[in-house]
């Protein structure tokens, strides 16, 4: 059992940090293994500073255990005389490089039940660790965020020695001087909130890959480093850690300077340009990324579980039609029902198949990418954010699904319960945060209940469906071909628009005067009877 195992599950809402009690630095006894990953490639000076400076901290040292990655470096890094005891350097696997690869591999080496990635041109301040370290003995899903400033300074012009006194005397920011060429770094998403972060929907990005902390447990069970993700990694595991349950926490205390800029900073428009086709894939909840109607990708953004055991096949027929065609293209649709049992049936008549329906809506949706058979259900739809369990029947309007998250987005909300008309009559639908749940489940009690917990760390809200759902079963198709044609039309007129704009923009001929055009006829008379006399 390690020292996080030990505390009893804390409850804190949405992303409420402010409620989260953390000792004053220095005024408490640290008892987890502090696991600091360090992914390097090259900056042999840079990474020595790093590492005086953690040989200063405040931290016990025998909870301190230090992890440098060597991503590949020529010459190979090497660990320099001054660093903290219990430092190992590991060499990157053959074949295996960049960041999110060589983090995922520090962390694999680490010994820690907390795990502290910083960037190896860092110098953090004497109690950075303390200040991370802290959190985790509140609750084992907090993510915990340092504060940057960028010095625009280079690591040749410091000793490790002098880096290390300087740190060790709490006198970090005086290395830097004139030479800090941002005061902070803060996050737009903090500056916002006054230093809070208290929007849960998009807390995630807050996520950053040069001073962020978490426990194993909420790594691990998040999925770890998406090793595909060249740039943007940290907002992309960032995400994950937000499906696992995760309550993110800006620590103005946890200090660090960076030598410096960033490369955001330096080439921010490639930056971007890069990381938005990895993360559009691959992150949902960033919807500003997702603007191309009609798509499908990796991750879709609501996962649709459809009842299909003893369903009547216009009913799930009607039912998946209406998740499939409308307004959200990035949906993905999980038909439950004993498929199996279709290939282990012997020779019958067609028409008198007791698995009929079954066999039916298998073959309607054949050809459908975002539909698929299961058997069963797993308990998570992570890293999916949603998940809607829809019974036979209930069939959305065009905007209906879109409504529906919305309405729990506005409220803010871990369950919304829907009264809706099925095909067995009167029903329940479903739409589960899959955020909420995960935190959920991290805090209930043996033998309580889970819709309880979910009710008090995010909320449940039960409502009447009227809104989003058809009134009967030909109405969706009816009105998703109203809508498509309302949207064919109105992207026609937006394409004339634009026709008329970019005409608009073109230099104009301007018309010839009436003396100008009496003496341009007279030239081409004269031409037509030079040709003739030719």
């Amino acid at each position: 059992m390690n020292a996080l195992d030990a505390a009893p599950a804390s409850r804190f809402s949405r992303n409420d940090h402010p409620a989260v009690p953390r000792p004053a630095l220095g005024a408490w006894a640290p008892t987890a293994t502090v696991s600091v990953v360090v992914p390097a490639y090259g900056g042999q000076d840079r990474l020595d500073l790093l590492l005086a400076a953690l040989s200063a901290q405040t931290y016990p040292e025998a909870l301190l255990d230090v992890v440098v990655l060597d991503d590949g470096s020529e010459p190979p890094l090497r660990l320099p005389e001054l660093r903290p005891l219990r430092t190992r350097l590991v060499r990157a696997a053959a074949g295996r490089w960049g960041i999110p690869s060589a983090v995922a591999a520090a962390v694999d080496a680490a010994e820690g039940e907390v795990v502290l990635r910083l960037d190896s041109d860092l110098v953090p301040a004497r109690d950075h660790v303390e200040a991370h370290a802290r959190w985790h003995a509140a609750a084992d899903y907090l993510v915990v965020v340092g504060k940057l400033a960028f010095a625009d300074v280079e690591a040749g012009g410091f000793e490790p020695a002098g880096v290390r006194d300087a740190v060790a005397a709490g006198r970090a920011d005086a290395l830097f001087a004139d030479a800090v060429a941002s005061a902070d770094w803060e996050i737009g998403l903090v500056r916002e909130g006054g230093g809070r972060v208290l929007d849960e929907l998009r807390a995630f990005t807050i996520a950053n890959g040069a001073t962020i902390s978490f426990t194993r447990s909420l790594y691990t069970g998040c999925g770890g480093m998406d090793a595909a993700v060249p740039l943007g990694s940290d907002t992309e595991l960032g995400y994950r850690l937000a499906q696992a349950g995760a309550l993110f926490v800006p620590d103005p205390e946890a200090r660090a300077w960076h030598l410096g800029r960033s490369q955001m900073n330096s080439d921010r428009r490639a930056g971007k340009r890069f990381r938005h086709p990895f993360l559009a894939d691959r992150v949902p909840s960033l919807r500003y990324l997702r603007e191309e109607p009609g798509r499908s990708w990796t991750v879709p953004y609501v996962e649709v579980v459809v009842d299909a055991r003893g369903a009547a096949f216009e009913a799930v027929r009607a039912t998946v039609s209406s998740v499939l065609g409308g307004a959200v293209s990035d949906v993905a649709v999980a038909l439950l029902g004993p498929w199996s049992e279709l290939s282990a049936a012997g020779r019958v008549a067609p028409l008198a198949d007791p698995l009929l329906d079954l066999r039916l809506i298998g073959e309607c949706f054949a050809g459908e990418a975002r539909v698929r058979r299961v058997e069963s259900v797993p308990a998570s739809s992570a890293p999916v954010p949603f998940r809607l369990s829809l019974p036979a029947g209930a069939a959305f309007t065009y905007d209906g699904l879109a409504g529906l998250v919305a309405f729990a987005d506005e409220r803010r909300v871990g369950r919304v319960e829907v009264g809706v008309r099925a095909d067995a009559g009167p029903a329940v639908a479903v739409l589960d945060r899959t955020a909420a749940l995960a935190r959920a489940e991290r805090c209930r009690a043996e033998g309580e209940s889970a819709a309880a917990v979910l009710d008090a760390v995010w909320g449940v809200a039960s409502v009447d469906g009227g809104d989003w759902f058809a009134a009967s079963d030909a109405e969706p198709v009816r009105r998703l071909r109203r809508e498509h044609g309302r949207e064919a039309t109105a992207r026609g007129a937006a394409q004339r628009r634009l026709r008329r704009r970019i005409a608009a923009l073109k230099p104009k001929r301007q018309p010839l005067s009436r003396r100008l055009r009496r003496g341009a006829g007279k030239v081409r008379s004269a031409l037509r009877r030079l040709r003739g006399n030719r």
